[in-house]
């Protein structure tokens, strides 16, 4: 996988286990640079990145009326997120 925005990442498992875990306190922003499907399944779920990035992962599910653990449960399945 190769993706443009220069951080050389190709989501290959050694870099994944140096990520920290995701957790509800983590702002939209972080996540969507931590994880490399994290931003679609943010979209999906209706969470703004651009206007919502500042909001921690808790907030902006309250906002899209999502259930955090139901977010929190996608993130985790996407590629690159630590289990």
């Amino acid at each position: 996988m190769t993706h443009s925005c220069g951080c050389h990442s190709a989501g290959s498992p050694e870099i994944s286990k140096a990520l920290p875990p995701i957790t509800a306190e983590q702002t939209v922003e972080t996540v969507s640079r931590l994880s490399p499907g994290a931003l679609d399944v943010m979209k999906e779920m209706g969470i703004n990145h651009c206007c919502g990035g500042h909001l921690t992962l808790s907030e902006a599910a309250a906002s899209a009326g999502v259930a955090l653990e139901a977010l929190l449960e996608a993130l985790h399945k996407t590629e690159g997120a630590p289990a």
